[in-house]
């Protein structure tokens, strides 16, 4: 009987903790201190860790309310300055300049030396043994030192890729950039590839970018690795293609079609569909009370609408104080470097809570820069939008959703009050803008499961089967092989040879006619004389 009793007490132990005999220990490390980046890190792990797995952060944001089984080991915060609320508009623009050589230096490299710090190294050093690591997630941006710790952890390797596919991350997973019709992410503007001018600039820039990125992380990330992982483990490129599978935020209905291999997972919408916060009460009475509606204006968690000139905020003032009695909740960190006269209409906070104000509804337009996070917010929840494009990937964000019909796209260097009166008054009263809005929105979310089950289905897949079920062959060939440059140069030299051979046998086959009818000639010539 009391042994009954103790077999019965076990089981509602393992239960009501959650713990159960496919939950995994997973180690999670993102050095990259964009609360952008992060936000959809949260959506995976969060939903890892109400799956019933262990989840061990390594992050520089700590979650105030985490789930059971989620637990930060290693708060990152003030080990570098951060980049939240922190980027003038003068730098973001700058960004444009050289991206691939700002993010590598930035966000890559230096990141590296954060495996150094003494937290890091007591991690690696000695992991917990009871139970171990079964899997390594980290992020696949510039930094992918941190591939390496699955190496050093003798475990796979899941990383996340919080933007659209990365050209160089696609190589290491052998992931075509299928540069015939998907432009590439960081250097191109344009939103279809259709003419050859198209191609050929879209192939030029997706190389010239590779070429960026490998010169500028292979030695000093290989070094890092050697410096604070192992002395023996193998350069970047090769520890990049240990990865097993990697998580996109992407989705074929804003993104588009486009070819993947099997480790190439689309969970575009994971941090929106995990968010479970609700309203503040004074965000919510400000809501509900706007009868009229809200448009919502930000430019994300980096780039302060302050820093932008006095004239374009005058024009913004004035655009606003037209719309009225519509409210406008605008994100200002410091409303002490905003111009005097701010409308009645327009209220500002350091602080708001997004998606909360997105999925209200009365919100009717959202005001943005187009960085992916708030393009992907705004779509889920089926809100039209204006956007202000600054630097990197916001540009195609935009771009694609105007030619979707749910947006319109401002450059806020050539702004007059004329044509953001008109852009704010097109989008808040046409009712096409919002009812593309909802149809994007359905396509967004039908899908054959949920993104977290998706997510918890790989990851389990991944830890059952091992790193190299899904590997794609293509990562073994050189970029000229996977393009089948070898193949078609070979047919063309083939063809080249055939071509060749065949003229010169026909002007060998004419020479001889020739010199048989000269000779032919020459004879009854000589006849007609001797005749004569």
């Amino acid at each position: 009987m009391n042994l009954t009793l103790s077999f019965i007490s076990c089981c509602l132990f393992f239960i009501i903790n959650g713990i159960g005999s496919d939950g995994y220990r997973i180690l999670a490390v993102f050095p990259y201190n964009s609360k952008s980046h992060n936000n959809m890190f949260e959506g995976v792990t969060k939903t890892l860790a109400r799956n019933g797995h262990k989840v061990d952060v390594v992050s520089h944001f700590k979650l105030k309310n985490p789930p059971k089984n989620y637990e930060t080991i290693i708060n990152l915060e003030g080990t570098r300055r951060s980049v939240m609320n922190n980027f003038s508009i003068e730098f973001a623009d700058h960004l444009n300049q050289s991206p691939v050589l700002t993010i590598c230096e930035y966000f890559g490299n230096e990141l590296c030396e954060l495996m150094g710090i003494p937290e890091m190294q007591k991690l690696l050093k000695n992991p917990p043994r009871d139970p171990p690591y079964d899997l390594l997630i980290t992020e696949t941006f510039t930094a992918q030192c941190y591939i390496g710790i699955g190496y050093l952890l003798k475990v796979p390797v899941i990383t996340i890729s919080t933007t659209m596919e990365l050209t160089w991350a696609n190589d290491a997973l052998g992931n075509p950039n299928s540069a015939a019709f998907v432009p590439n992410l960081l250097l191109s503007r344009i939103i279809e590839v259709s003419t050859f001018w198209d191609r050929l600039w879209n192939v030029v820039q997706i190389h010239q970018s590779n070429y960026q990125f490998y010169t500028s992380t292979g030695k000093n990330q290989t070094e890092a690795m050697r410096k604070y992982l192992d002395p023996n483990i193998p350069d970047i490129r090769q520890v990049e293609r240990t990865v097993a599978l990697t998580f996109i935020n992407s989705f074929y209905s804003f993104n588009g079609v486009k070819s993947k291999t099997a480790a190439a997972i689309d969970i575009g919408g994971i941090h929106v569909e995990q968010d479970q916060n609700k309203l503040p009460s004074d965000f919510q009475k400000l809501m509900d009370e706007s009868k009229e509606g809200v448009v919502y204006f930000t430019l994300g968690s980096m780039v302060l609408i302050e820093t932008l000139p006095k004239e374009t905020l005058l024009t913004f003032y004035a655009a606003f104080e037209k719309i009225a009695p519509i409210r406008v909740l605008m994100k200002i960190v410091n409303k002490e470097k905003l111009p005097p006269g701010l409308p009645s209409n327009v209220l500002v906070s350091n602080w708001i809570p997004q998606i909360p104000i997105l999925r209200h509804n009365n919100t009717r337009l959202f005001m943005t820069h187009g960085g992916l996070l708030s393009s992907i917010e705004a779509l889920y929840n089926g809100v039209p939008m204006i956007g202000f494009p600054i630097f990197g990937d916001q540009f195609t964000n935009v771009q694609l959703l105007v030619k979707k019909g749910m947006s319109i796209s401002m450059d806020y260097k050539t702004l007059t009050e004329e044509s953001l009166t008109e852009a704010l008054n097109s989008v808040l009263y046409n009712a096409s803008y919002r009812e593309s809005a909802k149809r994007e929105s359905q396509l967004y979310r039908d899908r054959p499961l949920k993104i977290g089950e998706t997510v918890n289905f790989w990851v389990e897949y991944v830890i059952r089967h091992g790193p190299n079920v899904l590997k794609s062959p293509a990562i073994d060939l050189y970029w000229w092989q996977n393009e089948l440059l070898d193949v078609y140069g070979f047919l063309t030299l083939c063809f080249l040879i055939i071509v060749t051979l065949i003229i010169k046998t026909l002007i060998f086959i004419m020479n001889q006619i020739f010199k048989h009818f000269v000779s032919s000639n020459g004879k009854s010539s000589k006849s007609f004389i001797k005749k004569d």
